[in-house]
């Protein structure tokens, strides 16, 4: 099973779910994006949140901090 696939029983499906990803060849399950981090837009691999904006992780895109809010590159929140 190459990159951006899992393969489970000889079923291929496209790791380019919500907050999916697929780094490594013959994985059986997608990986999923962990907190401070989005998928990459090919969804080959992972990349930090910019500063000022967060990720809980499994989420596709970095949410921006709230007025008065701010936050380090790779945040999993914000603080004021």
């Amino acid at each position: 099973c190459e990159l951006g696939f899992a393969c489970v029983g000889g079923v291929k499906t496209s790791c380019n779910g919500f907050g999916q990803y697929s780094d490594e060849t013959g994985l059986p399950a997608c990986k999923i994006a962990p907190a401070g981090t989005k998928p990459t837009s090919d969804h080959l691999g992972v990349e930090s949140c910019a500063a000022g904006t967060y990720s809980v992780g499994g989420a596709d895109e970095c949410s921006t901090c709230g007025a008065g809010e701010m936050s380090e590159e790779g945040a999993a929140g914000c603080s004021t």
